[in-house]
């Protein structure tokens, strides 16, 4: 029973809308008016500026990741028969996107997913992080540098599930990889066709950072 509890719980979790919260609480705006309308990370950073969205990104990471670390790493739930914890990750990233109280319409999951990855193992993160920030430096497009870490996130879970002797690179690890990173790929289907047109919006602040740099 519990672990089917804990299954709605993940999901209530995920779909907590912080960047409409937080919108809401602080500059009494609907996020999903505003720039893209996505409840995302990087509408938040553009719409309501780098406080709220470095606070959006920190909260929609921990939410996906928070079930995963007490169930991972700590013995909160010792004795409790629970299903793998990468299963309530995944469903919290669900919940991100689809969550119930924005009519099933909100993020694309790259910072959730991050977060999920993050709590279960930090060292598949710390590969990842730097190949988010240098694909964002040299491209200036959030949406590339999100796609292309998603794709890496497969490749490295394979390559830890095949060399490491860790027992946390296991299937299930795999799999939820794959299968966020699939519902990344679709979430951003239309980054991709601006992409294609060359319409997509490219990332200023780190234009200005550099010409700042030269002055």
């Amino acid at each position: 029973m519990w672990k089917y509890i804990f299954l709605l719980i993940a999901y209530i979790l995920g779909s907590i809308p912080f960047s409409y919260l937080l919108g809401k609480f602080f500059k009494n705006e609907d996020i999903r008016k505003h720039g893209s309308g996505n409840t995302g990370t990087t509408n938040a950073f553009r719409v309501f500026g780098e406080i709220i969205g470095i606070l959006v990104l920190i909260l929609d990471s921990l939410k996906a990741g928070v079930l995963v670390f007490l169930i991972t790493h700590t013995g909160t739930f010792d004795g409790i028969d629970l299903f793998h914890p990468m299963i309530y990750g995944f469903i919290s990233i669900i919940g991100h996107m689809f969550p119930v109280w924005l009519k099933f319409n909100g993020g694309k999951g790259v910072a959730s997913s991050f977060g999920l990855l993050l709590a279960y193992n930090y060292v598949i993160a710390l590969v990842l992080l730097p190949v988010f920030l240098i694909t964002l430096f040299v491209t200036r497009y959030v949406s590339v540098s999100s796609l292309m870490t998603s794709a890496m996130a497969c490749v490295t879970v394979i390559v830890l599930y095949i060399l490491s002797p860790d027992p946390l690179y296991d299937i299930h690890l795999i799999v939820v990889t794959v299968l966020a990173t699939a519902l990344i790929f679709w979430r951003h289907k239309t980054n991709i066709k601006r992409l294609i047109n060359r319409e997509e919006n490219r990332i200023t602040f780190l234009d200005k950072l550099e010409k700042n740099t030269d002055e």
